[in-house]
């Protein structure tokens, strides 16, 4: 768990140095952030995941291609809406600029022209790309640091906050689940913890079904994922 949580402030580490570095080095430093990916186990296995099925030439065309109304020589990127997607588009961009597939400089012109300067374009490019890349995965690995208290057996949503955190640690120190499985688990965990206050009772049920059938599959067995299923796994039971 440790090391996983070391390697995971490697990658945030390597983030703010791309959005801190000059443009002159920025080559380098995205060479380096794609390294941390690939030697932490936990990355290197969510980013084989949700790139296995991504079709990027496809993704290229409906987001590198659209002309903002009344230009007809600059381009704005575009990006998926599902979470997942985007990440998987900026990952497999970041791979095609450390290949040299797509010149950075090139890149930076043609989609973040701002004052025509390489410094301007490069800050915009930081903050509209690279920052949501990080805080993306920092928000999917990220360590809770407060949780709601306990409540009594049966109590509502906070019940249910307060288990999601708490089987996410346990999932993320796991030695019996594999790096691949505890991102599926993570997935559907964070997904609980997004809508566990607001979101509807039946999105919130099918949720929980999910981690229900991935714990069965995976044969994952923790108290909290029991307490879950047995607390939330009917809409009528969301309240």
């Amino acid at each position: 768990m440790d090391t996983d949580r070391r390697q995971i402030d490697v990658f945030l580490q390597k983030c703010d140095e791309v959005m801190q570095s000059k443009f002159i080095i920025a080559d380098t430093k995205i060479g380096e952030l794609l390294k941390a990916i690939v030697t932490s186990d936990l990355l290197y296995a969510f980013f084989r995941d949700i790139t296995k099925d991504f079709d990027y030439d496809a993704a290229q065309r409906k987001y590198m291609n659209y002309y903002p109304e009344g230009t007809t020589n600059k381009r704005k990127l575009l990006f998926p809406e599902d979470p997942a997607e985007r990440l998987a588009f900026v990952f497999c961009l970041l791979v095609d600029f450390d290949s040299k597939r797509i010149d950075l400089g090139d890149f930076l012109q043609e989609y973040f022209y701002e004052d025509g300067s390489v410094y301007g374009s490069f800050y915009a490019f930081s903050n509209q790309v690279i920052k949501p890349f990080r805080n993306a995965v920092r928000t999917m690995f990220r360590e809770p640091k407060k949780r709601p208290p306990a409540i009594r057996r049966g109590g509502g949503r906070r019940e249910l906050l307060r288990l999601v955190l708490t089987e996410r640690d346990a999932v993320f120190s796991s030695r019996a689940l594999s790096d691949a499985q505890k991102v599926d688990a993570l997935l559907i965990l964070n997904a609980l913890e997004a809508h566990a206050e607001k979101g509807s009772p039946a999105l919130i049920a099918a949720l929980v079904c999910g981690y229900h059938y991935f714990s069965e599959q995976a044969l994952w067995k923790s108290e909290e994922a029991a307490e879950i299923w047995e607390k939330f796994g009917n809409a009528e039971d969301v309240v």
